[in-house]
């Protein structure tokens, strides 16, 4: 039935919400699991690319490109923070991409080896497709003929427009030749154009329509219609690669190598051979996959719709990880939005930040650290580095790092105990006594909370509230609260067999030693407002012991259901209804160096053979954990009669998209569906309004994430 036309900006507005179905990193889903695999980075729709040493992308969410060190396995982001970036390229010692920081589409050129990055165009140039070989760039743009192809040569700074027709798209190059898509004709054909003769030739023309060219040396590889051809600028030979019934298209060759979409099965084929083979299945068709050696690079979506990145090895014929997030997964720690972990290769160890909201993950750690032991809470996230024998702090919300202790000022913090609280960094200094420490690490402010005569056995801090457990005998200790406010110390336990002790709301919780016995573990816990002690659980036929609090919630381990003493399981268990929760974690789960932070319980998991990172909310976040995303620049304003352009979701995300619809006027909006790829589509607000039902099918396909919003001055 056909859909009545919808009036007004507000409805608009109506059925742009309508349409997002938000995937479960958004949701975040109280008690469903999320399995955190990072080998496999999100990427945005910008694309990527692959070389000998290098290969780049972009992650979905940020703003800046990643740049990773095939051999290193280390990652560097490049260009600026506050621009969209598309169609990153990289090849030898540089990487290119397109950057609309200055309101066009300027190619941007990134000097891996000088750190160096240089703007190759005017400052309002139109790039739309791009590619790099050697020290050879090359772009389409704005010409007085109408889009050309322009040539920079990094080893003299020149710019050369290479094409004449003022109809030229699609270039891709090599050391000796420029070619491109052309329809100068009235349909597309295929030329080139010789670097050293100087010199525009035709190399392949038709009726038919001959598109999508990859150079590599004098050959040639492009679409006839929906079948592969190769064709070779020295002999002049055009050679038909593929000749099945099905369509192909996101063509790229290396060396003999073609690699090709078979609709949407990935495959590649060599140029001598009369047929292919099939490398992947339900490929993202709208990202062309790219090639180098025997690396196959291309994304895919995985069940939650997110798009990521995949890499096959054509000579060992199989997939292989990706990036420095590809490690063994370790000491996870999570706070509302954010997990941390670290990432342990051969090679390096690195600490990992996961959005919960965005489903993205990416190394916070230097290269050259050496972390330990990361906890996260609010936008802060904190780990000790044994190279520097300090803790760090990193700021989410600047993605900055800065060093919070220093030798140099007596200070020797303790490996292990540590933990922070929003802007509150609580840890031991060893340098000469056991001195608790509170660092806010907002301002830097420091103060002493008590020296202690020994290391203590364990230390919290919440809200207005630090723990820490001291020896007193042998096998006894002492649990101790301290009231920041106040600056006030209470011994709250005295004499018992107790390891650790955790702080949630108006409550400190333990496992203590009741009576010395097999089975003697059981949980006790101090109400904070009432200043009591009480049993909190106990069983005589198990124990309960390691307990850790957040909210009003805890997780502990247990054995009284099993069928061994040393066999423990993990329980959740609500202090304020004083009952087990209804979250569980699935049948299937293998929980080890479980954590609770913020609203959150993060562990390592191998149900699946493998250790990998879970997490799963037990609670919503609180207003006042949340964490804004960096805010950015304002980007200059568009020229009389241009536009300002948008990203749907993060208008949704920051919560904007209503304003900017209600200010820019009915006829000023544009959305642009698929932008920068062949299936591109625009369509006006006002002819959305009236096709509601083509407009809902673009949502549909599209998805929010593939959605532009252009807003005309």
């Amino acid at each position: 039935m056909k859909r009545k036309p919808m009036q007004g900006l507000l409805a608009a507005a109506l059925l742009v919400t309508s349409l997002w179905t938000g995937t479960p990193a958004f949701a975040s889903s109280i008690g469903q699991e999320i399995k955190i695999d990072a080998s496999q980075p999100e990427i945005s729709r910008d694309g990527f690319d692959i070389s000998k040493e290098y290969a780049v992308w972009k992650v979905e969410g940020e703003q800046t490109l990643t740049l990773y060190n095939l051999s290193k396995q280390t990652e560097t982001k490049i260009g600026n923070k506050n621009s969209e970036k598309k169609k990153p390229r990289v090849d030898g010692k540089y990487a290119v991409w397109i950057d609309s920081r200055h309101g066009g589409a300027d190619v941007y050129l990134y000097d891996i080896a000088n750190d160096e990055e240089i703007r190759l165009t005017s400052g309002n140039a139109s790039a739309t497709d791009l590619e790099i070989s050697g020290k050879k760039v090359v772009w389409s743009g704005k010409s007085d003929a109408g889009t050309d192809i322009f040539m920079y040569d990094i080893a003299t700074g020149d710019t050369t427009r290479v094409s004449t027709s003022g109809k030229a798209s699609d270039p891709t190059v090599s050391d000796s030749y420029v070619a491109w898509e052309d329809s100068r004709a009235g349909n597309p054909d295929i030329y080139y154009y010789d670097i050293s003769k100087q010199k525009e030739e035709v190399a392949v023309e038709g009726k038919a329509q001959q598109t999508d060219p990859s150079l590599y040396s004098d050959k040639i590889a492009y679409l006839h219609g929906q079948q592969v051809y190769v064709y070779t600028i020295g002999t002049g030979r055009n050679k038909q690669l593929t000749d099945t019934t099905s369509s192909k298209s996101g063509v790229h060759i290396y060396k003999d190598t073609v690699l090709y979409l078979d609709d949407d099965d990935l495959a590649y084929q060599e140029v001598g051979k009369s047929s292919g083979k099939e490398i992947a299945t339900s490929v993202f068709e709208s990202l062309a996959p790219r090639i180098y050696d025997d690396y196959a690079m291309y994304a895919k979506r995985d069940n939650n719709k997110k798009l990521r990145l995949h890499i096959y090895d054509l000579d060992e014929k199989e997939e292989i990880t990706l990036g420095a997030t590809s490690g063994e997964p370790s000491q996870p720690d999570g706070s509302d939005r954010y997990v941390v972990y670290l990432s342990e290769s051969k090679k390096k160890t690195s600490v990992v930040l996961y959005d919960t909201e965005k489903g993205t993950s990416k190394i916070i750690s230097k290269s050259n650290a050496d972390p330990v032991r990361p906890v996260v809470s609010g936008k802060y996230v904190v780990w000790y580095d044994k190279r520097e024998d300090a803790l760090i702090a990193y700021d989410i919300r600047k993605g900055t790092e800065k060093q919070i202790t220093n030798e140099d000022d007596d200070q020797l913090p303790s490996e292990t105990l540590y933990e922070v609280d929003g802007t509150k960094l609580l840890w031991v200094n060893l340098d000469r006594r056991a001195n608790l420490m509170i660092t806010d690490l907002a301002t830097g402010k420091e103060i002493e909370v008590t020296s202690l005569k020994n290391e203590p056995l364990s230390v919290d801090i919440y809200g207005n509230y630090v723990v820490w457990v001291e020896e007193s005998g042998k096998k006894t200790a002492n649990i101790y609260l301290y009231d920041i406010e106040e600056q006030d110390d209470l011994l709250i336990r005295k004499n018992v067999e107790v390891q650790s002790a955790q702080i949630g709301d108006d409550f400190v919780v333990w496992s203590e030693n009741s009576g010395g016995a097999k089975n003697g573990w059981d949980l006790y816990y101090y109400r904070i407002e009432r200043q009591r002690t009480e049993l909190l659980l106990r069983y005589s036929e198990g124990d309960q012991k390691n307990p850790q609090a957040s909210r009003n919630m805890i997780i502990f381990e247990d054995n009284r259901l099993s069928s061994k003493e040393k066999d423990f399981y993990y329980e959740l268990y609500d202090v304020e209804d004083r009952s087990y929760s209804d979250i569980e974690f699935d049948e299937d789960a293998e929980i080890s160096s479980p954590r609770i932070g913020g609203n959150r319980i993060v562990w390592i998991d191998e149900r699946d053979g493998e250790p990998v990172v879970y997490t799963m909310a037990f609670a919503r976040p609180r207003n006042d954990d949340a964490v804004e995303d960096p805010e950015p620049k304002p980007e200059p304003e568009p020229e009389p009669g241009d536009y300002k352009e948008y990203r749907l979701i993060d208008l949704m995300i920051d919560g904007t998209l209503g304003e900017k619809l209600e200010s820019a006027g009915f006829s000023k909006i544009v959305f642009v569906f698929f932008q920068g790829t062949k299936d591109e589509v625009t369509l006006t607000l006002k002819d959305g309004l009236m096709d509601s039902d083509r407009m809902a099918d673009l949502f549909e396909k599209a998805g929010v994430r593939g959605i532009d919003i252009r807003i005309y001055k």
